[in-house]
């Protein structure tokens, strides 16, 4: 009897064991159940705010860009040009007089032509990011330059690529600055003489040539500015004999100094002498 008893119980037990666990596997599934739902509420309404915020937040410079072209297409004279050669020559033109890149991207198979169209807007515009926005090198460089010397801002020069127009953005900001601090920041030893010769005449200033490396350009230097300053001490800077009996020669004649005849060969001072009085008689 008591055996029984406890087969019963036992029996009991392992049913109420079975109906906890199955019990609890229901309340899982619920649970998942339950944060699918959430999350699909939650995808739904995220997808409502975009939708309904799209077009005030996302579409509006679309928008905005596609009524911008309409407009200029309005404006295009130029569709109805066949010769591509005109045609591009053309939106290059209509670019520069309405001051819109717009018409610069109608330019067809002609880099040379878009590149420039769109260098002029960029220094006309005094736009750096434009400039910038340039694919050729070589216009993305003049424009940079051109940038550069209108605002006088030597950092400015090293950021143009192509070489050639960076050696022209510092000589020409020596040349608009009247320093020679830009000089000495081109490359070549030959274009970096001629930038100090340039400033030596623009300023009329002899010193500047002593800064020259190269001897020939030195020269040709102190001739330039010693002749334009009818300063013989300019002239006896010169290495090369026969520039600096010339240099003496412009200077005699230009101050009517026929002593300064005496410092050139005996074969070449009577025509100084000559040169000398024939300028005094005029």
């Amino acid at each position: 009897m008591k055996i029984m008893v406890r087969k019963k119980a036992a029996a009991k037990a392992a049913t109420d064991t079975k109906e906890a666990d199955g019990s609890a596997g229901q309340n899982t599934i619920m649970k998942a159940l339950s944060n699918r739902k959430l999350l699909l509420s939650l995808a739904v309404l995220v997808a409502i705010i975009l939708v309904v915020t799209w077009p005030s937040r996302f579409g509006a410079e679309i928008i905005k860009k596609e009524i911008f072209d309409r407009s200029l297409e309005k404006l295009d004279t130029c569709k109805s040009e066949t010769d591509l050669a005109a045609k591009n020559n053309c939106y290059r033109d209509l670019a520069f007089s309405m001051n819109k890149t717009y018409f610069c991207g109608k330019v067809f198979n002609s880099s040379s032509i878009s590149s420039s169209c769109y260098a002029k807007l960029a220094v006309d515009a005094d736009s750096r990011k434009l400039c910038e926005l340039i694919n050729e090198v070589k216009a993305r460089s003049y424009c940079t330059a051109l940038l550069a010397i209108n605002k006088i801002e030597l950092p400015l020069c090293g950021n143009v690529d192509d070489l050639g127009w960076k050696n022209y953005c510092y000589a020409q900001l020596a040349l608009v600055s009247k320093k020679h601090e830009p000089c000495t920041k081109i490359e070549g030893e030959i274009e970096v003489a001629d930038c100090y010769v340039a400033l030596a005449k623009n300023l009329s200033y002899g010193p500047t040539c002593a800064y020259i490396l190269n001897q020939e350009k030195k020269d040709e230097c102190f001739l330039a500015v010693g002749a334009a300053n009818a300063d013989p001490l300019l002239c006896a800077e010169i290495a090369e004999p026969a520039n600096r009996w010339t240099c003496y020669h412009r200077v005699a004649k230009k101050t009517g100094n026929a002593a300064l005849c005496d410092r050139v060969p005996v074969v070449f001072r009577q025509s100084c002498v000559d040169a000398v009085k024939e300028a005094s008689q005029h």
